[in-house]
């Protein structure tokens, strides 16, 4: 089974199991651990506000903002011990590591800056937190598709849906890389 399944997997029987210990609750109480469940929330909502502000500001296609977010988060990340309590806001299928996350986010908003450089550099550097983080590798493959590097374009999808990413949408971001590095050929000549 492939590092997504598996986080899937434990993400659903975690919460069947929390449904399951709820309905066998009294009804007070019930209501009382999902309210203190909702507050602790809050609570992390505040305290991961780097994120949640970097998030919001790359839906507004404010990348440079995004960026300074996403960067906060990660030295937040990074000098704080209880960080790892945070991992519900940031969590996903295919990385538990925060760091890692961030770091691809902030490659992600480089990369529509078209600040391809340094956006491979927080892409390695994410890969360098977790190596099995499937979504930088098919970043790289974007990265070298709007290059022209069709082979190592190629090489990086292989590897993204080895680690368990998507194949067909592998292949949707293949296709619109090498076209959108046509037509930059296409511009420049």
């Amino acid at each position: 089974m492939k590092r997504p399944q598996r986080i899937l997997t434990m993400l659903v029987s975690s919460g069947a199991v929390i449904w399951l210990v709820l309905r066998l609750m009294p009804v007070p109480i019930a209501l009382g651990a999902l309210a203190a469940a909702l507050l602790l929330l809050v609570i992390l909502m505040v305290w991961a506000r780097h994120y949640l502000i970097g998030r919001y500001r790359a839906r507004r296609r404010r990348w440079p903002k995004a960026i300074e977010s996403y960067q906060r988060f990660e030295q937040m990340l990074l000098t704080n011990r209880h960080s790892h309590l945070l991992m519900p806001l940031y969590m996903g299928i295919y990385t538990l590591d925060g760091v890692a996350v961030t770091r691809n986010l902030i490659a992600q908003a480089l990369m529509r800056l078209d600040k391809l450089d340094e956006a491979e550099g927080w892409l390695r550097s994410a890969l360098q937190r977790d190596p099995l983080f499937a979504v930088p590798y098919a970043n790289l493959g974007v990265i070298a598709a709007v290059r022209r590097e069709e082979a190592q374009a190629r090489r990086h999808f292989v590897k993204a849906v080895e680690l368990g990413f998507n194949p067909v949408g592998a292949q949707q971001m293949l296709a619109r890389a090498l076209a959108r590095g046509r037509q930059a050929l296409d511009t420049d000549r």
